[in-house]
């Protein structure tokens, strides 16, 4: 499970006191700014994800029309106390209402999240090959999981130089 807001500012608290520290009081201090720059670029990098997540998924509310999309945004924030903003750390939660408003219609909307996601980090994913079936149909894995297996994957990956 990802660190929360706060756990990332203290982080970022520490690794900001560590890096601008005047003189060194331990033998492990370039060890530990190392590791803090390296938390800095996860914390980016899991950033970075949420809001390719957050845009994957409005792209594809979006494809319902604007009036669904703002009716959907209005009953998350309303009766669940969900913002576009919170459903990268509220995915599950996300996806149990999805369901419920959606029914069976609900898992071709979590195809089109994934799809959407899967082109903007442009994963380098490899998926098992099937005949005459969807990559997206064939997995054995659950909207949410998938998410939590994509960001891990994304967030440790070592970023592309364009």
């Amino acid at each position: 499970m990802p660190n929360s807001l706060a756990e990332n500012q203290e982080t970022e608290r520490i690794c900001i006191n560590l890096e601008n520290s005047s003189k060194p009081t331990d033998s492990l201090l370039p060890i530990s700014v190392e590791m803090c720059a390296e938390q800095n670029v996860r914390s980016s990098r899991e950033e970075q994800f949420n809001e390719f997540l957050i845009q994957a998924v409005d792209e594809a509310i979006t494809s319902l029309g604007e009036p669904v999309k703002n009716t959907i945004y209005q009953h998350l924030k309303d009766d669940f106390d969900i913002s576009k903003d919170d459903i990268p750390i509220k995915i599950v939660e996300f996806s149990e209402i999805i369901h419920k408003i959606f029914g069976l219609g609900a898992s071709r909307l979590e195809i089109k999240f994934m799809k959407n996601l899967c082109t903007r980090i442009q994963a380098d994913t490899k998926w098992p090959e099937h005949e005459c079936l969807s990559k997206w149909i064939v997995m054995e894995i659950s909207f949410d999981e998938y998410i939590d297996k994509m960001r891990k994957n994304y967030v440790t990956q070592t970023p592309k130089n364009p």
